[in-house]
């Protein structure tokens, strides 16, 4: 009687274990299990990389688990400021790579523009020229009564203006 008890619990325990199932692992946006790549704001996937501080090389890694550094080397998460490809394809409101213009509560985009002081008119940056990279405005603020106002600067009476 005892052998069968002992028999029966053992044929048991091994039917629950075969029949055990796994969940798998979760993707990371790169699609590796358990991995570790992020997206950044413009919707692009970046992994983690191995920064080499001699040669400066960087080579991707698909986890930071597995990977042997050399002693020259550390990893570099894709958020890290230093980054520069992180954030680095996002457009702007007004569609300007890498562009300032943001959307006030009201739901307006709003682009940073130049302010005289002497004459009190504000000046699309934009409208220099037709220079999206700002030397132009760079250009025109090198003197003192005109500065630059960036889209949610507490002097820009622009943002926030349309909301009813």
């Amino acid at each position: 009687m005892k052998t069968k008890l002992v028999l029966s619990l053992s044929a048991l325990t091994m039917i629950f274990t075969a029949c055990e199932t796994t969940e798998p692992l979760p993707l990371d946006c790169s699609g590796i299990e358990n991995g570790t790549a992020i997206i950044d704001d413009c919707g692009d996937c970046h992994k983690w990389t191995v920064y080499s501080i001699v040669n400066h090389d960087v080579r991707e890694v698909n986890d930071t688990i597995n990977v042997i550094l050399d002693a020259n080397e550390m990893f570099a998460s894709p958020n890290n400021p230093m980054n520069p490809l992180w954030n680095a394809s996002c457009t702007d409101c007004d569609g300007i790579l890498n562009g300032v213009a943001a959307v006030d509560s009201c739901g307006d985009c709003q682009g940073a523009f130049l302010y005289n002081f002497t004459t009190h008119n504000p000046m699309d940056i934009v409208m220099l020229g037709g220079d999206t990279t700002g030397a132009a405005a760079a250009n025109a603020a090198t003197t003192d009564s005109i500065i630059c106002v960036l889209p949610e600067h507490p002097m820009n009476s622009y943002w926030n203006s349309g909301c009813k």
